[in-house]
């Protein structure tokens, strides 16, 4: 069994406490202030948006932070500290690390390789402290961490926002095949480090070309999609499309090898979780799908490589088909609680039928379909998008 020192014990409890006190508080007076209540039980307010100064200031439980802070958490103390960016940062206080850990290597070689390692970024202090128990923790045989791991999990999230941090993890040659590892459908972690793991890599690779390169470069796109295609619980699904997502976007060379055969095997996930969960993973799979496919988002990378325009037309046209027959499906016996399931199938019908006329039509029968629903859902103002996308069809 995994023994933690007195010191990680202390850091597990401050990261429970953190987190409750984070999702306990009451409802604000107004939408620019939170207000929570202290030990004495007098009511505190104070603005809702964080006001950044050159200097570290706590974060306080609610608050919504700008993007682009230099970002830190005190373990001793638990409190989250913010500034705004400077030259030269100062040291982060790092988690405290549990001194030994079982390790057991995993079967998989593939997931052993290193990924990142010809990328060299500025050093981001401390959080190393963070990789470095995720890289244990990723190949121990005992699974009794897992809170740990969450809590490890979440702070990486919050703190890889911040580029210079995911700089760190992505340059760290075992730090994205540690979440990789975490997030593989195929092992015996719960669905919510599996989960977090794959929102930790996705945060860190958005608007982030050189982190999206490396890790392309080194071969990790196959273990992206297999994290997809391997997947059934519905909301682990959506976090792994989430970073397959932020991998390929504005990445050519990850779209040219993706928008093939991969892209037209999405089309047959199969998800189990509550009817809304799955709705929502399907939502995630069909949005990306379209922002692939959709040329407007890359034209000169079609322009300039005629041979991908085939692969692309070719997947267009068998997703055509997919979105068609559930759309219809969908109108003709609806089993969606909300619209956004049927709305992303009708828009991205849409996208693909303008784009690819060669290669997408709709029959009459699905337009008239398209047709009588959104006469039926008339001035309904919930369904309003709804309506336009099926209006658009016909």
């Amino acid at each position: 069994m995994v023994r933690l020192s007195i010191y990680s014990r202390l850091a597990v409890a401050v990261l429970f406490a953190v987190a409750a006190a984070t999702a306990d508080k009451s409802p604000s007076i107004d939408d620019n202030q939170v207000c929570t209540t202290d030990t004495e039980g007098h009511q505190v307010c104070y603005p809702r948006l964080f006001n950044a100064t050159d200097e570290f200031q706590v974060v306080q439980p609610g608050q919504d932070l700008p993007p682009g802070l230099h970002v830190q958490i005190n373990m001793a103390s638990g409190e989250r500290l913010a500034k705004l960016m400077a030259p030269e940062p100062k040291k982060d206080l790092a988690l405290v690390v549990p001194e030994s850990l079982p390790v057991d290597p995993p079967k998989d070689n593939s997931r052993q390789r290193g990924f990142g390692s010809g990328y060299k970024p500025a050093a981001a202090e401390g959080f190393q402290a963070y990789i470095d128990l995720v890289v244990e923790l990723s190949t121990s045989v005992d699974r009794s961490q897992a809170d740990f791991l969450h809590n490890t999990l979440l702070a990486m999230e919050d703190l890889v926002h911040d580029t210079r941090y995911a700089d760190e993890l992505i340059h760290r040659s075992t730090g994205a095949t540690s979440l990789l590892r975490l997030s593989d459908a195929n092992s015996s972690w719960p669905a919510n480090i599996r989960q977090l793991a794959s929102v930790v890599l996705g945060t860190a690779l958005q608007n982030n070309p050189q982190a999206q390169e490396s890790l392309f470069v080194d071969g990790a796109l196959p273990l992206f999609i297999d994290n997809v295609v391997r997947e059934n619980d519905a909301r682990a699904l959506g976090k792994h499309v989430f970073a397959l997502s932020a991998l390929v976007r504005g990445n050519n060379k990850a779209l040219a090898e993706f928008a093939g055969e991969s892209l037209r095997n999405l089309s047959t996930l199969t998800v189990v979780g509550d009817r809304k969960v799955r709705d929502m993973a399907e939502v995630r799979v069909v949005r990306l799908v379209e922002d692939v496919l959709n040329s407007e988002l890359h034209p000169d990378f079609l322009e300039s490589a005629e041979d991908m325009k085939k692969v692309f037309a070719v997947s267009a046209g068998a997703w055509c088909s997919e979105l068609a027959d559930r759309l219809q499906r969908e109108l003709v016996e609806p089993s969606a609680e909300y619209y956004e399931r049927p709305l992303a199938y009708a828009h991205a019908l849409q996208v693909l039928r303008v784009q690819y006329p060669d290669n997408c039509s709709i029959s009459n029968e699905l337009q008239h379909l398209a047709q009588n629903k959104a006469s039926q859902l008339g001035n309904d103002e919930g369904a309003a998008d709804y309506r336009q996308a099926l209006s658009e069809l016909v």
